[in-house]
């Protein structure tokens, strides 16, 4: 692994408490959810802690996006854009990562980029009503 081209997070925050500045929206624009480190590593270590030490600051998490309805529809929509399409995977499904070394990730990339999507599936995400066979329903999962 790579180190981090720039400061730690809470060296960064102290660093614009110290310039002046007393009021710092954290944007964790990495993750659509909460979870562990938004959850303990944002708002306990960097926005509880550092007010420790900085009482005068205001440090507040947007709040991730997590079942907002807007998030969701859009979600949905890029899922029924890809059923729609050819039934393959993105490209980048078949890329490994730098200095990969795993036996089986080779194999899994290619299994998953070279599949199609079973004729059962429809737009929405939903079965099809149609003459599908029992080997086609198995093939869904």
């Amino acid at each position: 692994p790579s180190a981090w081209l720039g400061a730690p997070t809470d060296a960064a925050i102290k660093g614009l408490i110290k310039n002046g500045s007393k009021n710092i929206i954290l944007v964790p624009i990495a993750f659509t959810s909460d979870h562990v480190e938004t959850l303990f590593e944002m708002d306990i270590e960097y926005v509880e802690d550092i007010i420790k030490e900085f009482p005068e600051a205001n440090i507040l998490r947007c709040e991730s996006l997590n079942t907002h309805p807007t998030f969701i529809e859009c979600l949905s929509q890029l899922v029924a854009r890809h059923i729609g399409s050819d039934g393959k995977t993105i490209p980048q499904m078949s890329l490994r990562c730098p200095l990969c070394t795993n036996p089986t990730c080779g194999p899994m990339r290619g299994f998953f980029s070279s599949r199609q999507l079973p004729e059962a599936i429809a737009y929405s995400g939903c079965v099809k009503e149609t003459d599908s066979t029992e080997a086609d329903m198995k093939s869904l999962g």
